[in-house]
């Protein structure tokens, strides 16, 4: 019982630790764009961010999906 704790003390921490470097990341692009004008291309960059922060298998599954299309058409030309 204590291994099953301490491992999910370890993914929690993990977990942690990977939204801590998102959430710099994005803090770090926002205070990039904060001097340039925010049109239609920021609001759409948040609505993405909003999405695979909230759905984040989701995201996950449809950035796969692409990622084995695009595969599969570059080894198809080659």
């Amino acid at each position: 019982m204590s291994d099953e704790k301490t491992v999910e003390n370890k993914l929690e921490d993990g977990i942690g630790r990977v939204q801590d470097g998102a959430e710099n990341l994005f803090n770090k692009a926002a205070d990039q764009t904060d001097g340039l004008t925010c049109n239609k291309a920021c609001a759409a960059l948040d609505a993405v961010r909003d999405c695979v922060a909230d759905q984040p298998v989701v995201a996950v599954s449809v950035a796969g999906l692409f990622g084995f299309i695009l595969g599969a058409l570059l080894a198809r030309k080659s």
